[in-house]
């Protein structure tokens, strides 16, 4: 009587845990699992955003310091080319826009996590000048480098995103 008992309970705790077994073994990859349950970055690092550089220089500067964003697609579209990068959380990413006469790089757009827009921002107003004031329920910011040839615009894009622009100015 006393060996039913426990094997009536050893039966019980294998349906128990069976579905966990399967349940946690059930993913390819747990890095994935990660980066959803901590979107929130320690440090943002910008996006290449260097006037007239290359795609390679571009590509280069990607596969070594961004090493969180793959290369998603390379695209010839109405005069420009233009590389898409994605991390793989959502649509965050790094759209780079090129001149399809000469290669050379007139355009960042970097969408990240709406939760990151605090440590980006202050990055932003650490680094460069604010030209406008902000708007912050949409995160509205305007920004130049030392030498005004390049204007960094932020805007809120939906609940969960922002974008961060790189322009040029001619």
């Amino acid at each position: 009587m006393n060996m039913n008992k426990y094997f009536s309970f050893a039966i019980v705790v294998f349906l128990m845990a069976v579905p966990l077994v399967l349940t946690s073994c059930g993913k390819d990859n747990i890095l994935d699992d990660v980066e959803e349950l901590q979107p929130e970055l320690k440090v943002w690092t910008e996006p290449y955003h260097v006037e007239s550089s290359t795609i390679d220089e571009v590509k280069n500067y990607m596969e070594f310091s961004m090493k969180r964003y793959g290369l998603v697609s390379e695209a010839t579209i109405a005069g420009s080319i233009q590389l898409t990068y994605k991390t793989g959380n959502g649509n965050e990413g790094i759209l780079y826009s090129f001149y399809a006469s000469n290669g050379e790089l007139y355009s960042v757009i970097d969408t990240e996590l709406i939760a990151n827009s605090r440590l980006v921002i202050d990055y932003l107003k650490e680094h460069y000048s604010l030209i406008v004031p902000a708007i912050e329920a949409t995160l509205e910011y305007c920004f130049t480098n030392s030498d005004r040839s390049m204007v960094i615009t932020t805007a809120k894009v939906s609940d969960t995103y922002f974008n961060v622009n790189y322009a040029y100015v001619n």
